[in-house]
């Protein structure tokens, strides 16, 4: 009987630190970007006039409140919406290092651990889906590794990596990748979306004749994303290559 229940209060624990555990993502300063600001569309869905930038700016919206649930207890700064990417990227870096963590009142001076800059893609094809990111420097590739497999099962189709010279991947020196979560210019996806922010246009997913043979799981598209990549950059972070960024 001792040890039947040694056992089990062996087990109770384990399931209380697996519950109670850090996140990989705890304490970590996270940069978010939402693709397309000061004034620029980025792609636009036709049938419904949805402008990417929307979209972007939605997901970063719900990526925020994810990360900064007690439970993850990351630090989350979110650049300026300029037309600049660069200026963008510098908006970020100044906010990471303006935030005081040691609450004396003066910034701390730290980087950022990683910067996520929210897209979604575009085409001529309105069935057209897919889901691809985009890095520039070798340290990060990892990070685009992992948001790209977490990613993928939204549109069940991997477009890959994309390397080289494309957008805030490119300044500032910080790990940093550029989502591609899926196309907006897909009927079935801006319904999916439009759906998620409760647009009377969409009131009822089953009765999508756009969704209807995508074999798409009918949901809220936004929070859906977002959920996806916070597991991205707790997989990152709880790798043991994972970024060891934030230090001044």
């Amino acid at each position: 009987m001792k040890k039947i229940s040694a056992i089990i209060a062996l087990v109770v624990s384990l399931l209380w630190v697996s519950v109670f555990a850090a996140s990989p993502l705890t304490g970590k300063i996270i940069a978010l970007d939402a693709g397309h600001g000061g004034g620029e569309t980025g792609a636009v869905n036709k049938k419904y006039a949805v402008a990417e930038a929307d979209v972007n700016w939605n997901v970063l919206q719900a990526l925020k409140t994810k990360l900064e649930a007690p439970e993850i207890g990351a630090y989350v700064v979110v650049a300026d919406r300029l037309s600049s990417r660069k200026d963008r990227v510098n908006d970020a870096i100044a906010k990471c290092a303006e935030l005081d963590l040691n609450n004396d009142g003066v910034g701390d001076g730290r980087k950022c651990d990683a910067l996520v800059s929210v897209h979604h893609n575009g085409s001529t094809d309105s069935t057209h889906d897919g889901t691809l990111a985009i890095y520039n420097e070798k340290k990060d590739k990892l990070l685009a590794e992992k948001m790209l497999t977490v990613l993928t099962p939204l549109t069940g189709k991997n477009e890959g990596l994309l390397n080289g010279g494309y957008g805030m991947t490119v300044y500032g020196n910080l790990i940093s990748v550029l989502t591609e979560a899926y196309y907006i210019t897909n009927d079935c996806e801006v319904e999916l979306y439009l759906y998620s922010i409760g647009d009377p246009r969409i009131t009822d997913l089953s009765q999508s004749q756009s969704c209807k043979d995508s074999g798409y799981i009918l949901e809220n598209r936004i929070d859906r994303e977002a959920e996806l990549q916070v597991a991205g950059l707790s997989s990152y972070f709880g790798s043991p290559t994972g970024g060891k960024g934030g230090r001044k």
